[in-house]
């Protein structure tokens, strides 16, 4: 069983559903003799599983955790950098020898740093990669995978964040107060730090949710090791980081002679100084990481999340038909500057009179610079998109019909459909007839996409993961 992960909306109604499923896959690989259930999830999603459901202890014995050995790394890696090649290098260091300089230094200094990740150990060789195609080197030096850190350490620090959204809404902003300060704490300093946390109205009001549960420091200096960001040294021994695959029967004991080390990974994007905090004066400050992405409408982050409370309020109150048409037309419009800022600019409003009824629909220019929205741009030439907003559950062939004229060779082929109900196998047709004669593309939205798109813009997570998943399973349902 995999893929679970393209349908994940994170609600609690959805966490009971896919806890009784990991029970059911138990029961049938343990009552069938000849059959089994391998069933594929995220770690974080898993977290919550443990932590809503009493008998996870049943699940824990069937639970087997993907951990790569450095060999299989190495020639993950390999085989990447071999794909193009028409004369090939051999595997087992081979070619890594051939693309690094001081290659057993490189190697050491990649393996470290991505705390033995395949798929981060495949970005930062990637960065390697393109810094020495820039400066013009034959070989990939040591200047060169240096040049790569800083790069890699800003994108797995977003990717922390990312990960763990749907755990600890807004965690990012937690560990984003360690920026500019030391890289190594004492049992002290993290007491000192939490304090000044608890002090943080911003944080308070974002992260309390969690963070009150995890506000002694045995608990938070737990959390953090359990998602990967800090080691544990006790006095004397060697600093312990978390190993990938299922967390540990036994993590290293936290006590007040304990240290906590923030992985190296994560020093460059934060500006970490090599210093050990023993004590943070209450009058100092926190800075500020990086460069402070605006919010739309010049919001505060307190202010965002309220908005998207009151949308999602909203949405949930609002009747279907006529009644709630305008209503449902503005949460739309909500949803495209609350949570889509990054990729759609300028939205605005499009009007018509419908039997006495002024039905407005949206536009925004799409200038995206990666992700969803820049594919969907690159593919449908969408510089434009329009969003039909439809307040009902079923949709018709007319609906469908009207979309095709939105379809133009100025604006763009690409249509967001928003309506309550659920997608339904007629609803193929209509849109494989638009993909054929208008070269475009439909994508369907329902009201529980929406409510996915503000759960996850109001925890912070700012990847597109789940209206890439969306069209995704459109296209191969239509092909």
């Amino acid at each position: 069983m995999d893929s679970i992960d393209d349908y994940w909306e994170g609600s609690d109604e959805g966490l009971v559903y896919l806890t009784a499923f990991m029970h059911a896959c138990l029961e049938t690989s343990t009552q069938i003799p000849w059959a089994r259930v391998i069933l594929f999830l995220r770690e974080n999603i898993f977290e919550r599983v443990r932590m809503l459901d009493t008998e996870s202890s049943r699940l824990e014995t069937a639970v087997v955790g993907m951990e790569w050995t450095e060999r299989q790394l190495l020639e993950v890696v390999e085989r990447r950098l071999n794909r193009n090649l028409t004369a090939k290098f051999g595997l087992n260091g081979a070619t890594w020898e051939a693309f690094f300089e001081s290659s057993d230094i490189a190697w050491r200094n990649v393996l470290e740093y991505c705390q033995k990740r395949p798929r981060d150990i495949l970005i930062y060789t990637s960065n390697a990669v393109e810094s020495a195609q820039s400066a013009g080197h034959e070989k990939i030096l040591i200047e060169d995978v240096q040049q790569a850190r800083r790069r890699f350490s800003d994108n797995r620090f977003r990717d922390l964040g990312d990960e763990y959204a749907e755990n600890y809404p807004h965690i990012s902003l937690v560990l984003s107060r360690f920026y500019g300060l030391g890289n190594t704490y004492t049992f002290g300093g993290v007491e000192s730090f939490i304090r000044k946390l608890l002090n943080d109205s911003e944080i308070v009001q974002l992260c309390g949710s969690w963070l009150y549960g995890s506000s002694s420091p045995e608990r938070f200096i737990r959390l953090l090791y359990d998602i990967g960001f800090v080691g544990i040294r006790a006095s004397g021994r060697q600093t312990k980081f978390r190993a990938l695959g299922p967390l540990d029967t036994s993590p290293p004991p936290v006590s007040e002679t304990t240290d906590i080390v923030i992985h190296r990974c994560y020093w460059d994007a934060l500006d970490l100084q090599d210093t050990l905090v023993r004590h943070l004066p209450e009058q100092k400050e926190f800075g500020k990481i990086g460069i402070i992405e605006d919010l739309p409408g010049g919001l505060d982050p307190t202010e965002y999340a309220e908005s998207i409370d009151l949308v999602i309020e909203t949405l949930n109150d609002l009747p279907l038909g006529p009644s709630g048409a305008t209503d449902f037309e503005e949460i739309v419009g909500d949803v495209m500057k609350l949570c889509f800022f990054r990729g759609l600019e300028n939205v605005e409003e499009r009007s018509r009179d419908l039997e006495g009824r002024v039905i407005r629909d949206w536009v925004a220019a799409n200038r995206a610079q990666h992700g969803f929205w820049e594919s969907m741009r690159v593919r449908y030439d969408a510089v434009q998109v329009i969003w039909e907003c439809k307040n009902y559950a079923d949709l018709s062939a007319d609906d469908f019909h009207q979309l095709s004229y939105y379809m133009t060779d100025i604006a763009g082929r690409f249509v967001v459909l928003v309506f309550r109900g659920e997608i339904k196998p007629a609803y193929f047709q209509h849109m494989r007839r638009i993909a054929t004669h208008n070269k475009g593309f439909v994508l369907p939205l329902t009201e529980r996409d929406l409510m996915v798109f503000l759960r996850q813009a109001k925890n912070g997570k700012i990847k597109e993961d789940h209206i890439q998943n969306k069209y995704d399973s459109i296209v191969r349902k239509l092909s």
